[in-house]
């Protein structure tokens, strides 16, 4: 696995829209505010493409926006690439990005969530390179940052290779009326440890991202996670994953896809992120639809992490060695340049 350079001061970020653009608001005065800061903390930034266009439903047209990747990644003035923000349709740009020409260069940072795991994903399956499922430039944009953004930077440059879970989080549904104020945290975090155990610790190679997105892969000829199972059969894989849209009937079914066409093959925990949309429905709630899939895939499953929508979040290095501890409602993420 190869480990892109951490971000330093003076180092240039390279932004681009790939699948929304930042045209309307909130996201347009998040973005303006965060290059702001970009610029203050002491970063260049070279930004590709129209970040705040729109174009059928997209920042722009497909072409551009792969393009704008392929440049980013070439070029050896850009140290690290990060994603404005998330979208529905950056599953188009990939066929238009050539992976097999991007193996010739220096391996670079690409930071985002949510459908930026078009990117982060197959960076590690197609490029074997670690990648960040992280934050937007967007949310960077706050007029006083979270810890979960000042924890970010740290990880991002290295400063630390630890992040522990946060003890509130935001409600699913949040009414801003300042584009720029911070989250609002009034509901205690708990992880939980599926099956009730008092504590898990689980060591292996991370994969994952957003749930929504990663169906979308399963058999196409971007498929590669059974090779990267193989490549990493001895450390075992630890999937991190989080749903945005997906209500708990959605889930239950992604994940028996996802484990009949083998993708839960040598997996050594898994960890979810707390969901965005997966509401009980009838007597159905996500706990009970996880365990009707996974349960017998006799693995630790911890539920409701700092991962994904709902504010704040872990910054995840996807791809690599990582050490998760869980107990007592509370985690902790390690990761091992290995």
């Amino acid at each position: 696995m190869k480990y892109p350079k951490f971000l330093k001061e003076g180092n240039t970020i390279g932004i681009f829209a790939p699948s929304f653009g930042a045209n309307i608001e909130p996201y347009k005065s998040r973005l303006e505010s965060a290059l702001s800061k970009f610029k203050i903390l002491g970063y260049k930034t070279e930004i590709k493409g129209d970040i705040f266009g729109y174009f059928n439903g997209a920042s722009s047209a497909k072409e551009s926006r792969a393009q704008a990747f392929m440049d980013l990644y070439k070029d050896p003035n850009v140290d690290f690439i990060w994603s404005v923000g998330g979208g529905k349709w950056m599953m188009e740009i990939i066929p238009l990005i050539n992976f097999e020409e991007l193996k010739h260069y220096p391996p670079k940072f690409f930071m985002g969530y949510s459908d930026n795991t078009n990117l982060t994903f197959l960076m590690n399956t197609l490029l074997d390179t670690v990648s960040i499922y992280g934050q937007n430039v967007t949310e960077f944009g706050m007029n006083i940052w979270d810890k979960s953004l000042n924890d970010a930077f740290n990880i991002i440059s290295g400063k630390t290779l630890r992040q522990d879970s946060f003890p509130l989080h935001e409600p699913n549904e949040v009414i801003q009326t300042d584009p720029l104020q911070s989250y609002t945290l009034t509901e205690k975090t708990v992880w939980k440890n599926l099956k009730g155990e008092k504590e898990i610790k689980l060591e292996g190679r991370l994969l994952g991202g957003c749930l929504d997105v990663l169906m979308i892969y399963p058999k196409t000829i971007f498929d590669k996670v059974e090779e990267f199972i193989q490549t990493y059969q001895k450390e075992g894989i630890i999937w991190f994953l989080e749903a945005c849209d997906f209500n708990v009937f959605a889930l239950k079914r992604a994940l028996w896809q996802l484990k009949e066409i083998g993708w839960f093959n040598n997996v050594k925990g898994i960890i979810f992120g707390r969901p965005m949309s997966a509401k009980p429905i009838l007597d159905l709630d996500q706990y009970q639809a996880t365990l009707d899939i996974l349960g017998d895939l006799n693995i630790p499953i911890i539920m409701d992490a700092d991962i994904g929508h709902v504010q704040p979040t872990m910054t995840i290095l996807s791809g690599a060695f990582a050490e998760i501890i869980s107990k007592d409602g509370k985690g902790s993420i390690t990761y091992k340049l290995k």
